[in-house]
């Protein structure tokens, strides 16, 4: 009968259900949150440890599992819009996962065990999802590739002023306030003309501190921006002006979550859109 470590399985767990919500963030294209991401795996680490003392063995059934991924999906990734589709991605990568590691243990020539414990090593678990993390980003870098680039219509209402442009739906665009976290939509300098008085204009396309500096002697306007940092091609890291609309929506849909950062050149040459999602 083998004996099983308390800490071991606690640290094994740990590590996979790490894995899966990685995993899942990078499907779902969803912002690396690591320390939530940390929290979320500890508590599928105590769960799994719970099973091998005898009172907490009616834990074990589905409907107590389907709870755990829910309440791990919710602390891993917030109360997101598309939170159901994104608990049914955790859970198909936890079923296929536990299929990765089940294969390279047979490969590796080892047993896993039977019941709740695992006896899959170090290396197998590491060999498992280098494997299963590289496939998921090649087949989904590949499908995103071949999508049509997709063009919204966007209003933005700042201090009065409205703009309504052409932005393309960028699922590459990773750009998020520190702060609060949420999403930031890149406007050029041409839609930035329908939002700011024209004496900003001139400005904005000096450079961020005179821009910042004119802003300040704006009432209307001081209050509304801050400085988020960024990094494009050509780009290695630079600060970009950043404001909460009064409103936004995106297709007719109100986007109350979405930060506006404005740059001082154009983003398309063609015209065919204004800003990027």
């Amino acid at each position: 009968m083998k004996t099983i470590y308390v800490d071991e399985m606690f640290l094994l767990n740990l590590i996979i259900d790490y894995f899966i919500v990685l995993a899942t963030a990078k499907l779902c294209a969803l912002p690396i949150k690591r320390m939530r991401f940390a929290v979320a795996s500890a508590i599928g680490a105590l769960y799994s440890v719970s099973l091998l003392y005898e009172p907490f063995a009616f834990l074990a059934s589905p409907f107590t599992k389907l709870a755990l991924g829910f309440l791990m999906t919710v602390v891993a990734f917030g109360v997101e819009k598309n939170l159901f589709k994104i608990f049914l991605a955790f859970l198909a990568i936890s079923a296929a996962f536990g299929g990765a590691v089940y294969a390279a243990s047979l490969l590796a020539g080892q047993s896993l065990g039977e019941g709740i414990y695992i006896n899959a090593s170090m290396r197998v678990l590491l060999l498992s999802f280098a494997i299963f993390y590289l496939v998921l980003t090649l087949v989904f870098n590949r499908l995103g590739k071949k999508q049509a680039r997709e063009i919204k219509n966007v209003k933005v209402v700042l201090c009065g002023r409205t703009a309504e442009f052409k932005a393309l739906r960028d699922t590459g665009n990773e750009l998020y306030d520190p702060l609060s976290n949420l999403p930031v939509m890149v406007v050029d300098v041409k839609e930035a003309g329908r939002l700011l008085p024209e004496r900003l204009i001139a400005p904005l396309q000096s450079g961020v501190s005179e821009f910042i500096r004119a802003v300040s002697n704006e009432d209307d306007y001081s209050t509304r921006f801050r400085l988020v940092p960024y990094s494009a091609v050509g780009v290695k890291m630079a600060l970009l002006p950043v404001f909460r609309p009064d409103s936004l929506t995106v297709d007719g849909r109100d986007q109350k979550d979405l930060l506006v950062g404005i740059c001082p050149n154009e983003l398309n040459g063609n015209g065919e859109f204004s800003a990027v999602l």
